[in-house]
């Protein structure tokens, strides 16, 4: 059945186009030829217009990624990268400023293509050459993974989805070429291998940044020298956005550093599938991260674990949950918080509940399918920290991925505990208490990358 699974998540992944964060058009100046052998990329946008005080490096806590050459205070640009000096997609909009990646003939494709046709057909020239190979091997990927490693991520749902994603790139792939023989085009006189396009897809993926370019031509998502190479964070030292010439993105420090810091910005709020999928690294302790759960699942744990109260459900209250719409909702468990809705069912479902009462059940509903994985956190960390470990990067991908999501579910039926003690004791502090995790609980991003 996994090939009809596939297929439908792949008509699924088709209707998304949306993207993710991008970065602002600045200046519509083309890039000069390269540097001389020796100079770095910085070298190179200073001599198209931009500046910096960023260098690429190892920081403190052995990250490759962006550092600050020297100390800067919250509010300073740390890199300035004119428009002109950045690929983006081929939205319609004024001409001036990012220069659009894509070549004619795939305006209609979608955004992510239009980039990667783009850094093909630029990849041997020179005003590009810099920029494009300070690129590293592009990163490890669920989609590119054989069956039974994706099985590592114990997740049927996360393995449907890589082969969305696979399938979904095979057919961008047979689009453009359609659209480039419809074309005739001269150039390229012979189209990519698919294995390049593949390439510059992941690179695209990973690399590529959001942004409002406002008149210059709306929402555009562009690929921008040097600053691709900064980490992500959910707490960065760094924001970039259209400086306020109109003409180039700025990274701009969000508090003072010293020489060496890290300089990081966020690649959006995300879950971590989303980032497994298409960045290929799992984000520790992520904010944005949840697991989702139905509501008959949780039912189903909570009468696995003879929790007070449940099996005996009343048909009366189920039809009034069910018609409340939560019963077929998947639910989203965050570090932090449970869903409302998932609360709101329970306290009608529990005979004589009270908030202590359903706070306790969900946490031993995320006991319950912590328990269910094939491994433990435990195990799952001794496999990570294991010097003599034989397994590929993609395999240790899926593991930190289930791992995190394990811990996830620890931190919330921890919190949920904790927090149904205090409301034995002190309710309107619990009360309280419970307010502000629920209005912490972060919206769902849109993860869509295809």
């Amino acid at each position: 059945m996994r090939w009809l699974q596939v297929a439908i998540a792949t008509v699924l992944f088709t209707s998304l186009q949306t993207g993710l964060f991008v970065r602002p058009d600045v200046g519509h100046r083309r890039p000069r030829t390269p540097c001389r052998a020796g100079d770095t990329l910085l070298n190179w946008i200073r001599e198209g217009g931009g500046d910096g005080t960023v260098k690429r490096d190892v920081d403190a806590r052995g990250l490759r990624g962006l550092v600050v050459t020297k100390p800067a205070r919250a509010g300073d640009i740390l890199l300035e990268v004119p428009l002109g000096m950045t690929l983006a997609d081929g939205c319609e909009g004024p001409s001036e400023g990012a220069v659009a990646a894509g070549p004619p003939w795939s305006k209609q494709l979608p955004w992510n293509v239009q980039l990667a046709l783009g850094v093909l057909a630029r990849r041997k020239e020179p005003d590009w050459s810099l920029f494009l190979d300070s690129w590293p091997a592009a990163p490890t990927l669920p989609k590119d993974m054989e069956d039974e490693d994706l099985e590592e991520a114990q997740d049927e749902d996360f393995e449907v989805k890589a082969g969305g994603t696979l399938f979904w790139l095979e057919e961008r792939y047979e689009d453009a070429f359609a659209a480039w023989e419809q074309a005739e085009a001269a150039d390229p006189k012979v189209f990519w291998s698919e294995e390049e396009f593949r390439w510059a897809m992941a690179h695209v993926w990973s690399r590529c940044c959001r942004l409002d370019l406002e008149e210059l031509g709306g929402i555009r998502r562009l690929l921008i020298p040097l600053l691709d190479m900064g980490n992500h964070d959910s707490e960065p030292s760094a924001v970039f956005d259209l400086g306020r010439s109109g003409r180039a993105v700025c990274l701009s420090a969000t508090r003072d550093l010293q020489e060496g810091d890290p300089v990081t910005y966020s690649y959006g709020e995300h879950p971590n599938e989303h980032f497994a999928l298409y960045y290929g690294f799992v984000p520790e302790s992520n904010p944005y991260d949840h697991v989702k759960v139905s509501l008959t699942k949780v039912l189903q744990c909570l009468t696995l674990a003879g929790f007070p109260g449940a099996g005996d459900w009343e048909a009366a209250r189920m039809e009034e949950v069910v018609r409340s719409g939560v019963a077929a909702n998947s639910l989203p468990l965050r570090a932090r918080s449970p869903p409302l809705g998932l609360l709101q069912a329970l306290f009608a479902l529990l005979p004589e509940a009270s908030e202590a009462t359903v706070l306790r059940a969900v946490a031993v509903a995320c006991q319950c399918l912590e328990a269910e994985y094939p491994t433990t956190l435990k195990e799952d960390q001794a496999i990570l920290d294991s010097p003599s470990s034989t397994l590929a990067d993609g395999v240790l991908l899926l593991v930190k991925l289930r791992m995190e999501r394990k811990k996830l579910l620890c931190s919330l039926s921890q919190t949920l505990q904790d927090l149904a003690k205090v409301f034995e004791e002190s309710p309107e502090q619990a009360q309280a208490q419970l307010q502000e995790l629920l209005a912490s609980a972060q919206p769902e991003a849109d993860d869509a990358m295809t």
